[in-house]
């Protein structure tokens, strides 16, 4: 692996730590869909900023990019790997030659091709990229993944794949009507995660933020019977675009900025002090084997 392209300055938050301790000795991480209903949202950018606002917690993260048709997690990062999970299904490359470190605490899969790839495997090949994917454990506590934007197949996939859903929307009335679709296509076919997350992006105001909440988690109540849970929102700012002419993630360039306020709050919203300390009693389809087991199996139902 490379050495890390961003280094954090300043204290760690060692409780966090010490909760992020508890979940290793548990263990099985914790996978997470960070998927969006279109593009032009932010999904990607919460998806970076909010790896490493983690990592800084001291909550091991792995980011990866499940944008099967246009990846942009590396370029974000301001990476350029050579190497994709599509390699390491060929025999080319090992797990951790394609692994990127992308700071402390952060690390980059690229997926490239091979998450389809993955289907077309015979039965023991599967099982053998599985028990090699399930090594990252040892890497993480947390498993981020970036999906395409839109209402596709492969989006759906990863969602019901995950232990928990986090929907990115603006309060553009298309994006959020988006929204709404991605999640019935994911509920009404199949079981929804047991955990459904949203947050607002690109808000005027705190009030603005509840009132496009209010009126998702009103609907996917009443029409889905569906309760989400409002993870937070990220307030307009002219640092995430100033962010992004400097090819730098905001929280980096801007670590104290408003954005990156917001999004600290969302990553402590997301994994809680009591989640964290009650994970000794999760549940045994924890873990990133089970997570390619589930995966592979809507895959192969494609």
């Amino acid at each position: 692996m490379k050495r890390p392209r961003f280094k954090w300055h300043g204290e760690k938050d060692q409780a966090y730590q010490l909760r992020s301790l508890k979940k290793r000795i548990a263990g099985g991480i914790k996978t997470y869909t960070i998927a969006s209903g279109k593009g032009g949202v932010g999904k990607t950018s919460l998806s970076v900023n909010l790896a490493l606002t983690l990592g800084k917690m001291g909550v091991r993260t792995i980011i990866l990019d499940g944008d099967l048709g246009l990846a942009n997690v590396d370029v974000m990062f301001g990476l350029y790997p050579k190497y994709h999970l599509g390699y390491v299904i060929k025999g080319d490359k090992k797990l951790s030659d394609i692994l990127v470190s992308v700071q402390e605490n952060v690390y980059m899969l690229p997926g490239g091709t091979g998450l389809q790839e993955m289907a077309d495997l015979d039965a023991k090949r599967q099982l053998k990229l599985i028990e090699e994917l399930a090594s990252l454990e040892e890497y993480c506590d947390v498993l981020l993944i970036d999906t395409g934007a839109g209402v596709h197949r492969s989006v759906v996939v990863f969602a019901i794949a995950s232990d928990s859903l986090l929907l990115v929307t603006s309060p553009d009335p298309t994006a959020i009507r988006d929204c709404y679709g991605l999640l019935k296509a994911v509920s009404v076919k199949y079981s929804a995660p047991s955990e459904l997350h949203l947050v607002i992006n690109m808000v005027k105001s705190d009030k603005e933020a509840k009132e496009v909440a209010s009126r998702l988690q009103l609907t996917a109540k009443d029409f889905l019977g569906i309760d989400i849970n409002m993870a937070g929102y990220i307030l307009k700012d002219f640092h995430v675009e100033e962010a992004v002419k400097m090819g730098m993630p905001f929280v980096i360039s801007h670590p104290d900025c408003e954005a990156s306020k917001c999004v600290a709050w969302i990553a402590k919203n997301i994994f809680n002090p009591e989640g964290v300390d009650s994970v000794l009693d999760a549940p045994s389809g924890r873990g990133i084997k089970a997570f390619c087991m589930r995966l592979l199996k809507q895959f192969q139902l494609r």
